[in-house]
């Protein structure tokens, strides 16, 4: 007789396959805490082997382990003399009449005249129900016939019967089984039945019914407690992993013992929770009744138990009985699900188009009882698509999810929002309405990705050529479509709007006068297409938020326009101390910060570009973190903080697609090129000016940035005169918008650094005279600058004084490190050429330091080719080095490699080798590391800790 394992059941089990084919070794669920039961079993069992029958019906939740406990008995009555024979009612086979009986014919060793008999009674069996159309009832004699075929095999050896789910079983099996049972008193046959007795099959009534026979027992099987848990683990992965992993995985289990050993499979797969911790979810639900199938889809749907009855149409008794199953099984508690997996995997396993009607029903009982709308929203979104006969259909979807919208974007769930809207857009039919929804779906869609949003546009364009689109949504059409750069479109978006004289409601109004601030400041050569501006002062604004966004973007219009003031300043820090991360536009921190940077308010602009960067990362609104790292790159540009402008540069391209910038993306761009241009990078900056920029870009701000930016590189490579018609181009566009302040772009200093490289210092002097004069307020910054490049355009002796005054300017608290390094440097060269060698290699020194804090890399290795080639000529009878020894050791003291030495000296790599050579053996020495303590010079020791550094 073949012995009924675990693994004998798990055959059986369509469910439970993946334990025979785990990678892992195949281990059986082992007995916890079932010693009482086996107990009982064992003593019933002696007794009917005498002669006095039993029968047993053991009940508990799905996957307590009573599969477990009766097959693992039967190896226990083997031992007991006793002949096991094993049947499973399955709800797929209810509807084959004799099916459980049918498995314990086929089980049990008849001889061939007694397996003859019982086959042609099933059959006989088969065909009456089926001639009936029914399988609920059969012949008196059939039933007898089958379980004296039973009755007469237990005489000759002692039957162990086990019926696992016997609730499944079909209706002519349990009237077999039932009939058998009530011969049992005199015949050796143990019969034991299991079921999931947790009332969710309240047409069960072979329970009932055997249990009103004297000589039936009930047993009960109870989930596994802590300390049963701590066993199960200790079995197969040790006491250490139990004492670790107890607590958790009793409490994502609840004790049950299937789903334990689900989580050691996963844990020894190197996960926790895993694949086979889902499947054991679904196994426990798919055995269960059809009530806890369907309160357990209600409950992923609605999360909560209230109005749970009436969504899956079950009496609240029902619903409770089926609730305390689930919970009784350790898939829930009265709180929810025991582990995000579970509730992942019962959302998986349930039909789209049926978790859609529950969400469409969910969304109907949610209005009905008055909740929220983000509640009704969320099971709309989940309804599907509209449809005739649709939930959408309903009067107050349009409005739920509209409302719905609006709460999202004031709570910075602006993704969801997106969602509500887009389907708000959907469902509505009417034009204006639908108009007006795709303006808030473009606001929405803005703090995310901007790029999105473009194709929707030229649909809007035609809305308002149609006249359904007014006021404050068609200047949001605009900003859009000047963003694109689709500049013909938003100029008539804009003209429009002008003439037609739709402004009239106070939000309007509002966003009208922020329009023309925006556009003053940054696409100024649109400013006409409004019209004059009506009236004086500032208009009643309809709400705080468009208050302070008003006073932003108007304190950096006058920033741009007339220069650096006090009022801008305490509008802009007034500004950010009001001012929520959950802003519904980062125009508001954006204006209110380069409002600031640009009046030389830099540090001040940084300490608040980092705590809202640091707040805006837990959203998820990609597009304003971009905007806002654009912003604080810039700042760190202008304190001359080159890493940091590269860093935030880069990932802000990186957190927004280049086309979703548009025209804004020479921001980040030019602050790259500037950057790395500093930093002596120069192959980098040109794969920057490489990036392809949309050609409206130089009708904007953002274009005047890139074309400095690209100044700035040619300058520093040499190309004078590219620079110079660049710069020239600039000045002339930002002298044409009104926006020609030195705080913005300097670009008059620049020309004039030009003009010194060109050999036309007059040119130089007579260009920065003319910004002094224009100017009289200018940041420290750009005082800074232009007073280091005017030193250059004096005599020798005059030099030092006006680097001394630029120095002082430029490491002030709104200074810039980097023009600070520039000014030590040219410092270090005019006390040089005056022959003050002690104060130049001082100068030297600063300049180092702070070059080499910026990583100001070109401006380091120049620094060290001056100083090299500035050392004395050696003594005779000295170290023996020449001239030009000396000065191939002292650059390699500080750390430059062979081919920078040989860039910096004009000379071949093999030239500075045979240098080397000859300087270590004249030396004594045999590795580059002993060089700096042999040799002198000035700023030598400092030279060689910024070149480490």
């Amino acid at each position: 007789m073949a012995r009924h394992t675990y693994a004998t059941y798990c055959l059986a089990e369509e469910r439970l396959s993946l334990f025979l084919t785990d990678p892992w070794e195949e281990f059986a669920v082992e007995l916890v805490e079932r010693e009482a039961p086996m107990a009982l079993l064992t003593a019933l069992a002696e007794q009917a082997r005498d002669g006095h029958g039993r029968a047993v019906l053991i009940s508990g939740a799905v996957a307590a382990g009573k599969s477990v406990l009766v097959h693992d008995f039967a190896d226990r009555a083997l031992s007991l003399g006793m002949l096991p024979l094993s049947a499973l009612g399955s709800r797929d086979e209810r509807h084959l009449a004799l099916g459980v009986v049918r498995q314990l014919v086929d089980d049990a060793p008849l001889d061939a005249e007694d397996r003859a008999r019982a086959a042609a009674l099933i059959e006989e069996g088969v065909r009456t129900a089926r001639c009936r159309d029914t399988g609920e009832q059969v012949d008196d004699g059939i039933v007898h016939g089958l379980s004296t075929v039973l009755l007469e095999l237990a005489e000759r050896c002692p039957l162990y019967i086990a019926v696992d789910d016997v609730e499944q079983a079909d209706q002519a099996s349990l009237t077999c089984l039932a009939y058998l049972a009530r011969r049992l008193n005199s015949a050796r046959v143990l019969a034991v039945f299991t079921h999931s007795g947790h009332g969710c099959d309240t047409d069960f009534r072979f329970g009932a019914d055997l249990m009103r026979q004297p000589n039936c027992h009930r047993v009960e099987v109870s989930r596994v407690s802590p300390a049963g848990v701590r066993q199960l683990i200790a079995q197969h992965l040790g006491a250490v992993t139990a004492d670790e992993r107890s607590a958790d995985w009793h409490a994502y289990s609840g004790g049950n013992p299937l789903l334990v050993e689900a989580l050691v499979r996963d844990h020894l797969g190197g996960g926790e929770a895993g694949p086979r911790y889902r499947e054991a979810v679904l196994s426990c639900v798919r055995r269960g009744c059809p009530d806890m199938v369907r309160v357990l889809s209600g409950y992923v749907v609605l999360g909560e138990l209230d109005n749970l009855d009436r969504l899956v149409d079950l009496s609240p008794a029902r619903t409770t009985e089926a609730v305390h199953a689930l919970i009784a099984g350790g898939l829930l508690t009265m709180d929810g699900f025991r582990h995000e997996a579970a509730r992942a995997a019962v959302v998986g396993a349930i039909d789209a188009d049926e978790l859609a009607r529950l969400h469409a029903r969910a969304a109907v009982l949610a209005h009905e009882r008055g909740a929220g709308t983000a509640v009704v929203a969320g099971h709309l979104l989940h309804a599907g698509a509209p449809a005739a006969g649709s939930v959408l259909e309903e009067s107050w979807a349009l409005p739920t999810l509209e409302d719905a919208a609006a709460h999202a974007l004031r709570d910075g769930a602006a993704g969801r929002a997106v969602d509500c809207l887009r389907l708000a857009r959907l469902v509505c039919a009417d034009p204006l309405r639908r108009a007006r929804i795709t303006a808030a779906l473009i606001r929405a869609e803005w703090s995310i990705n901007p790029g999105v949003s473009s194709g929707r546009l030229g649909e809007l364009v035609e809305a308002m050529r149609k006249g359904c689109l007014r006021g404050a949504d068609a200047l949001t059409l605009a900003r859009a479509l000047l963003w694109h750069g689709r500049f013909d479109q938003a100029q008539e978006v804009l003209g429009h709007l002008a003439g037609a004289g739709q402004v009239t409601d106070p939000e309007a109004a509002t966003e009208l006068q922020i329009t023309r601030r925006r556009l003053r400041h940054t696409y100024p050569s649109f400013l006409a297409a409004l019209g004059p501006r009506s009236g004086a002062g500032r208009p009643p604004t309809h709400s705080v938020s468009a208050d302070r966004r008003l006073q932003a973007v108007s304190a950096l219009a006058a920033v741009v326009s007339d220069g650096p003031h006090q009022e801008a300043v305490s509008v802009a820090q007034r500004v950010l101390h009001g001012t929520r991360p959950d802003e519904l536009s980062t125009e508001t921190v954006e204006s209110a910060l380069l409002a600031l940077a640009y009046s030389g308010r830099a540090e001040r602009a940084t300490v608040w570009c980092d705590l809202f960067l640091d707040r805006m990362r837990s959203r998820h609104t990609p597009s304003r973190q971009a905007r806002l790292g654009a912003v604080r790159a810039e700042i760190a540009l202008r304190r001359g903080d080159l890493t940091d402008a590269r860093r935030h540069a880069s990932e802000a391209l990186a957190t927004l697609p280049a086309i979703s910038w548009g025209v804004t993306v020479g921001a980040p761009l030019s602050t790259l090129i500037l950057a790395t241009t500093a930093m002596g990078r120069y192959d980098e900056a040109q794969t920057y000016l490489d990036h392809r920029v949309p050609e409206a870009m130089f009708s904007t701000r953002y274009g005047m940035h890139y074309q400095y930016a690209r100044a700035r590189f040619g300058l520093a490579t040499g190309h004078l005169e590219m620079a110079l018609e660049d710069l020239l181009r600039c000045g002339a566009t930002l002298r044409q918008w009104g926006m020609d302040t030195p705080g913005l772009i300097p670009w008059r200093t620049d020309v004039a650094e030009v003009y010194l490289g060109l050999g036309r210092p007059d040119d130089a002097k007579r260009i920065l005279e003319e910004q002094s004069a224009k100017f009289s307020v200018m940041p420290n910054r750009v005082r800074g600058t232009a007073t280091r490049v005017l030193a250059g355009t004096g005599a020798p002796g005059h030099r030092p004084t006006m680097l001394r005054q630029a120095a002082e300017l430029l490491q002030s608290d709104d200074g810039d490190r980097y023009e600070l390094a520039l000014a030590f440097a040219d410092l270090a060269r005019a006390y040089r050429t005056l022959g003050e060698f002690r104060r130049a290699a001082a100068a030297e020194r600063r300049a180092v330091i702070v070059a080499a804090d910026c990583h100001a890399e070109a401006l380091v290795r120049g620094l060290v080719v001056e100083s090299t080639t500035a050392l004395p000529a050696p003594d005779a009878g000295g170290d023996g080095l020449t001239e030009a020894e000396r000065r191939v050791a002292a650059m390699a003291a500080v750390g430059c490699s062979n081919r920078e030495i040989a860039e910096g000296l004009h000379v071949t790599v093999s030239t500075v080798e045979q240098h080397l050579t000859r300087t270590y053996r004249k030396l004594r020495i045999s590795r580059r590391a002993d060089l700096p303590s042999l040799l002198g010079g000035p700023a030598m020791g400092d030279l060689t800790a910024a070149r480490r550094r």
